[in-house]
Formats: C-alpha cells, structure tokens, sequence
C-alpha cells in the first residue's frame, strides 16, 4: 500500500464550492435577494460546465470513462470502490444524477419568474407552457436536488465510520491504494475553463453583474 492522489486540485475545488454556491443560492432564494442569487447560480454553472468538460480531457480519476460504468455492471460491482480509485459502481451515478439535476436547475432557472421584479434572461422568449414548466421544475426539482445530497451526505458519514480514507480525500486528495498514481493535468487548465465560461455569462448578462459587484 501507497499514498497515492486520486482526486486532484480541480475535482476539490469543484466539490467544495458547489457546497458553499449551493448554499448561497439557497440563502439567497430564502432572503429575496435575486440579483446575488444570479451571479452565484452563474458561478456555479461555470464551475459545473468546466467540470464537465473536464470529464473528458483533464485528469484520469476525473474522467467519466474511468468511474462510469455500464447500469447492470455498477449493480454487479456495486462495492468495487473498495478495490479501485475514485468513484467506482453506484457512486459514479449519483456523481451523474447531482450534475444533472443541478445543470436542470440552472436552465430552468433561465426560463423562471418570481413574478414580482426579476425573471430569467430566457422568460421572455420561450412559449409560457415551457416557462410555466420551467418555473415549476425550479422549485421542486430543488428539493429532489436536496434529497440527493441528503444520500449523498449520509454515504460520505458511512465512509467517514468505517474509515476507508474516502472522506478524508475530498480534503485531501490522497488516498492509501495498491493502484499506481493515476496521471493528473494541471488544475490551472481548469480555471481557465472556469473563467472562459464565466467571461461569456458576463458579457451575455454584463449589467446584472455591474448591478450587483460594483
């Protein structure tokens, strides 16, 4: 056994503030306060999108190819994360399922009303059955989002009790492993994606963000 780094500085980094945007975005919806509430779910879709794209061309624990398996082989090797690197099985689907469900919440989000001062940049343009939809799906598909994180959470203290180093590597990035040091790229390629993508939100919504940073 080894220490080797299984998730490196850009899957951290994307972990860790989701959790704190996502928090804020919620803090935010609860307070009224929509302008901020925006900027963050921009923020949060940048860092979402470059994951993505980082999910095929940054580090190899990073990649959907290495932990995304086929539905009936992750069942059949649903505690293969025991014997592998990263998120291996089951996992890998709920890694899939709080993507998707936070990519919805951005584009519904898009296409949504408060109906009192603020709506998205894409309400007036999409037919009002689809904004209708659109506004619903924001609301409650918020709460599905949250009963995700919810399970997920509770796996992440299941880990932290049996003391298999799982947890302790989100902070980390290091885990000890019999596997061989799985090759990583730089985490700086990675916030250059996070900053081109916010660099188009900015000039798509320049006044917003005037509005509520200066």
């Amino acid at each position: 056994m080894k220490v080797v780094r299984v998730w490196d500085k850009a899957v951290r980094f994307y972990h860790w503030s989701q959790v704190l945007l996502l928090g804020g975005l919620w803090w935010t919806a609860e307070q009224g306060m929509m302008e901020w509430h925006q900027v963050l779910a921009y923020s949060l879709a940048a860092v979402l999108l470059a994951r993505l794209v980082w999910a095929f061309v940054g580090s190899e624990t990073a990649r959907f190819s290495h932990f995304v398996q086929k539905p009936f082989q992750a069942l059949r090797n649903w505690d293969q994360a025991k014997k592998g690197l990263g998120h291996k099985g089951l996992s890998a689907y709920m890694v899939l399922a709080l993507m998707v469900l936070m990519l919805l919440q951005f584009v519904s989000g898009l296409m949504t009303t408060d109906e009192v001062f603020t709506e998205g940049p894409l309400y007036s343009v999409v037919p009002s059955g689809l904004a209708s939809l659109a506004g619903w799906w924001h609301h409650n598909g918020f709460n599905l989002l949250l009963g995700f994180i919810a399970i997920h959470i509770a796996a992440a203290l299941l880990h932290a009790v049996r003391r298999d180093g799982t947890l302790a590597a989100m902070f980390t990035g290091k885990q000890q492993s019999e596997m061989p040091q799985p090759a990583e790229k730089p985490f700086w390629v990675y916030l250059i994606l996070v900053v081109l993508i916010l660099t188009v939100f900015v000039w798509w919504q320049g006044p917003l963000f005037q509005q509520t940073l200066l």
